[in-house]
């Protein structure tokens, strides 16, 4: 990510919007699949909000961000099924890094992608490091086709998915959220390996 969250962690959990937005895409990831058993990827974990809830039923979690002011946030939870890693999505670090030996169940990254340089890159990673029939599900801040500069479109959700391979492609406004610039809506992109 081209930004630097590390400013923000201290503070992060102490905005309600933030929260609130952690638990509305926990209910919809509840929606889509159990999570029961499940080898899951928390991409751009931040402070691991999301990380806690679902570390609750799952197998195990790698926490990935590349904010290490983040992730020292998220160790303070103390999760002793959650791998943190502090690192940017590349090619080199799933080669590399032994928390992606194995393919995942489920990829989930929350507020992330509207955040990247190159979207479709890092979901065609993914993609990869995923199981035959593993979940990737991800919530970002909607924002029309003419207007890309802060979040994503539908239309931009549903080509990168579709054109890195992935079927059973959904993309839909799941809730919205109270923020200090007013109501914002939510884009959730579903897509299965």
């Amino acid at each position: 990510m081209a930004q630097n969250w590390d400013e923000y962690a201290a503070d992060w959990e102490k905005d309600d919007s933030t929260t609130a937005f952690a638990h509305e895409v926990f209910a919809e990831l509840q929606k889509l699949t159990p999570l029961e058993g499940k080898h899951v990827l928390d991409f751009g974990c931040g402070t691991g909000l999301l990380t806690q809830l679902i570390a609750i039923d799952a197998r195990d979690v790698v926490a990935l961000d590349s904010s290490e002011a983040m992730i020292e946030e998220l160790d303070k939870k103390e999760l002793f099924n959650v791998e943190p890693v502090v690192d940017a999505l590349t090619r080199g670090l799933v080669a590399q890094h032994p928390a992606f030996r194995k393919q995942f169940d489920v990829v989930v990254a929350s507020n992330v992608c509207g955040f990247l340089a190159d979207y479709e890159q890092a979901v065609d990673i993914i993609y990869s490091l995923l199981d035959e029939g593993g979940l990737f599900v991800h919530w970002d801040w909607q924002v029309d086709d003419h207007d890309p500069e802060f979040g994503l479109s539908e239309k931009d959700v549903a080509s990168a998915l579709n054109r890195v391979g992935f079927s059973d492609v959904v993309t839909k406004t799941v809730f919205k959220i109270q923020t200090p610039q007013g109501l914002a809506p939510v884009i959730m992109g579903v897509g299965k390996k």
